[in-house]
Formats: structure tokens, sequence, C-alpha cells
């Protein structure tokens, strides 16, 4: 069985190339998915990566501090400078190049913390850099904006804090402390946790696309006839 369930896990980016494909053809499958489904899914897939974590995990992860601060810093340094250099050697529009700038300067989120699970990597190490790049972009999101765009984006300092609060750190720390007091169980159905979490994140791909899609058919509209006229 946990072998089945790795198979299927594995097969990750198979199954969202196929849910983005179902959701620009028949979009309609995802209309009952919601924003508040997604952070209760992502709630939930972060419940089940702390069911496979302990307190010692964490407690490594701090006696390996310049793995965490390094991983924080190329965060703030790497990210923007490649956002704002593929926005200029791709000539995006002025409001594009400002977003993926934007995107670039935020701190680590679930994403990265679900891909870390996947991949089977240090997921403490991954939610303890989420947490401390998510304190420090208070201050380093609109600094580094200003850097490379020129102009100030306001953030929503308390909102991001309490986002990550909600969605990452308290599951985590929930899953942490049943992974302590039944560690059998927690282990158990730590079996099939990727597997669900895969199910949750290619749910959001497909709601996602679906939303998306008539932007996505005018773009690529757009650039087809720019390229024959």
């Amino acid at each position: 069985m946990e072998t089945c369930f790795r198979w299927l896990t594995n097969l990750f980016p198979l199954w969202s190339i196929l849910v983005a494909v179902l959701a620009l053809a028949w979009p309609g499958a995802f209309d009952w998915y919601s924003a508040t489904m997604i952070r209760v899914g992502l709630g939930v897939i972060m419940l089940g990566m702390g069911l496979t974590l302990t307190l010692d995990d964490f407690r490594r992860v701090f006696v390996i501090p310049f793995a965490l601060l390094g991983g924080v810093g190329l965060q703030f340094a790497v990210m923007p400078f490649l956002g704002w250099g593929i926005g200029h050697i791709i000539e995006l529009p002025r409001d594009m190049a400002v977003g993926l700038v934007l995107v670039s300067c935020c701190p680590g989120g679930t994403a990265s913390n679900v891909v870390a699970f996947l991949a089977r990597a240090n997921v403490a190490l991954s939610v303890s850099m989420t947490a401390i790049s998510t304190m420090l972009a208070v201050v380093l999101t609109p600094l580094l904006t200003i850097l490379y765009v020129g102009q100030r984006v306001p953030v929503d300092a308390l909102g991001l804090l309490q986002s990550i609060l909600i969605i990452v750190i308290f599951p985590v720390a929930v899953g942490v402390g049943i992974n302590h007091l039944f560690g059998k169980a927690a282990s158990q159905i730590a079996v099939v946790s990727p597997f669900v979490s895969v199910v949750f994140i290619i749910m959001i791909v497909g709601y996602t696309m679906a939303i998306c899609r008539k932007r996505i058919e005018h773009r690529c509209t757009c650039s087809f006839y720019g390229r024959f006229t």
C-alpha cells in the first residue's frame, strides 16, 4: 500500500498537467471549489507535514544556522534579482514586470513547504525558513520593491503574518504534537499524507486554471494573431 501511494505521489507533475488541461476544456468541473477551500486544503497539507516531524527535527535545524540563515538570505537576494532580470530580458509590460518583481520579493510560503515535503527534503528547515522570511518580509519586501521597481507597493504585514500563522505554523505545530503523543497512529496517517497533499494541490491548479481560462485564451489568441498579422 505504501509503495502504491508513493508511486501515485511521484506522478504529481503528470496529474498537474492533466488537471490543468481538464480545467481549460471543462472549467465547470471546478466550480464547486473556492478560495476558502484552498485555505482549508493548505491547512490539511501542513497538518500532514507536521505528522511526519518531531521536535528534534526543528532542534537540528537550529544546530545548523548557516543553512537556515543562508537560505533566507539567498531568497531575498537571488529571487528579486531574477524577477527583475526576467522581466527586463523578455520585455514584459510595466504592470506585469512590477507584479513579477513583487512576487519575487515576497517570502516563501506554503508552496515551498509542499515541494520540500513531496521531495522528501528537510521539511523542518523549509517551515523554519518560511516563518523567518515572513517576519523579515514586513520590512524587506517594500524596500526591495522600491529598489527594483522604483515605487512603493503597500504590503499587508499583519495579514501576511496572520495567514502564515493560521495556514502554516499552527497546523504544523498540531501535527508535531499529535506525532509526539500518538506516534504510531501518526506514522500510519503519514503514509498517505503526501498523496493527500498532491490531491489538494492539483485541485488548486484546476481551480486557478478554470477561473483564469478567459484571460489565458485571450492572451493566446492575441499572441497567435500577432505572429501572422
